[in-house]
């Protein structure tokens, strides 16, 4: 076997580190420095190719210096400039091919598995109470919340849900109410009393016995809620007050008398909803006593006693004189029903609990007393004893009295304030309560009109009244 000595080749990255200018003796070795590992054996697969790698190294660098001209010192000073590279001898080359190649990923993951677990860090897996100052990390999140959160949570849910579900009933019930169209109001009539902590709606109670038809109305109550003062006045106006009725009849024309010198047509005030409906009452109230009415509410008989038994009736005062004469009132509506003539009937007074039936026959009494005015006197009872009720009772009797009113309620609000008047109504209810007539007991006298009974009334005083009771 031919033998040559061994001189270190260098490979591309040495000579790129190395920067120095070299060239390729033929005697020249580039593993001479490394003699002492055993004989360089050219024969050799290994060896074959690092002598064609510097084959190609020398045409790449001819102006490399020949021989060992650029190195100075012993071998053993070369191996220090250089770093070497474990090329096989001849010794170790019949081991190589029967070495398998690992990747060093793999080498990493045996050499992990293969590292014995560290005891000490396990028998600290149980960690010291934490005494103050930050927490440790594995600690930060497994903090039980306080009880104090978990309530204000839980309280929180529940308010959340019983709104939710406020909002459903609400939406259900306003979409059970009957809302009308406002008719043709009279802009030119303006109003002189009027405040924007003032709500002012009018509640008309008709005698129709027939739903399509419009009757006088029996009973006509305005209700000012003063958001400011926190009351609530509940106004009778009387219905046979003789007033210019002013606005819009049925057709579409406007109310006049050519034989008035003022051209005003004049009337009882209950003949108004006869003429041109909710419109036109609110338009004669507002000229005659200068109140802002935009909004009202038709109750008709029916109406009144389905409401009043939702709430499982109403417990009220009854002289025997007035039992005697509600029999009379209770006989009628049995036979607008089609009921049993007697059924309902009142043997005597005292303070009974009166079922729709009897309660509207005590609000329409007049035979009894004062006739008229404390007809409506016996009204603002029933009204007053109507919120009393409502705030005794309980919550299934409470929403079994809003929706009957919702459904038998006819009205010109827009859904959206009715929405509005839901989530109102509880704090309304707390409002202090008065009550007034209009007019005064000195503040009319009886007359005549056209072969009718009638008040003529002191306006400017019934005015002041008004004026006084809602907004002062």
């Amino acid at each position: 076997m031919k033998e040559k000595s061994i001189n270190g080749l260098k490979n591309d990255k040495m000579d790129e580190r190395d920067h120095r200018p070299s060239q390729r003796n033929e005697g020249y070795s580039p593993y001479a420095h490394q003699a002492d590992f055993g004989t360089y054996d050219t024969n050799s697969r290994q060896n074959r190719q690092y002598d064609s790698s510097y084959a190609q190294q020398s045409l790449q660098y001819p102006g490399r210096p020949a021989g060992n001209e650029h190195r100075t010192g012993s071998p053993s000073d070369h191996r220090q400039q250089r770093p070497r590279r474990n090329i096989p001898s001849a010794h170790t080359e019949n081991l190589a091919h029967k070495r398998e190649y690992i990747h060093p990923k793999r080498q990493e993951k045996a050499a992990f598995q293969r590292t014995p677990p560290d005891r000490s860090r396990s028998r600290s897996a149980v960690k010291a109470p934490h005494k103050g100052g930050t927490p440790p990390l594995e600690t930060q999140g497994a903090k039980k919340k306080s009880p104090v959160k978990k309530i204000i949570i839980a309280v929180v849910s529940v308010l959340t849900a019983l709104f939710l579900i406020l909002n459903i009933v609400l939406l259900v019930l306003v979409g059970k109410v009957n809302v009308v169209q406002t008719g043709k109001r009279d802009e030119t009539i303006q109003p002189f009393m009027q405040s924007d902590d003032v709500k002012n709606i009018l509640i008309i109670g008709s005698d129709t016995r027939d739903p399509e038809q419009a009757g006088r109305t029996d009973s006509m109550i305005i209700v000012s809620i003063n958001k400011k003062k926190k009351e609530i006045t509940m106004t009778s106006l009387m219905r046979d007050m003789y007033l210019p009725i002013v606005g819009y009849s049925k057709d579409g024309t406007k109310m006049y008398d050519d034989e008035d010198p003022d051209g005003l047509y004049r009337n009882k005030l209950n003949a108004a909803y006869v003429f041109g409906g909710a419109e036109l009452l609110m338009d004669t109230i507002q000229y005659n006593f200068g109140l802002k009415i935009d909004e009202y509410f038709y109750i008709d008989f029916n109406s009144f006693m389905s409401i009043i038994d939702s709430l499982g009736g109403i417990t009220l005062k009854v002289t025997d004189e007035e039992a005697e004469e509600m029999n009379v009132g209770i006989r009628e509506h049995n036979r607008l029903l089609g009921r049993n003539m007697t059924d309902d009937y009142l043997t005597k007074g005292g303070e009974l609990l009166l079922n729709g039936n009897q309660a509207l026959s005590y609000a329409r009494l007049r035979n009894v007393g004062n006739a008229d005015f404390q007809r409506t006197q016996r009204q603002r009872i029933v009204l007053n004893k109507i919120i009393e009720k409502v705030n005794d009772v309980g919550p299934i009797k409470k929403f079994s009295f809003i929706k009957s009113v919702m459904e038998n309620l006819s009205t010109n609000m827009s859904k959206s304030d009715l929405f509005f008047y839901g989530y109102k109504a509880p704090f309304y209810l707390g409002y202090t309560i008065k009550e007034l007539r209009i007019p005064g007991d000195s503040d009319y006298e009886f007359g005549t009109h056209n072969g009718q009974s009638t008040l003529d009334i002191d306006l400017p005083k019934c005015r002041d009244a008004m004026k006084k009771a809602i907004f002062s």
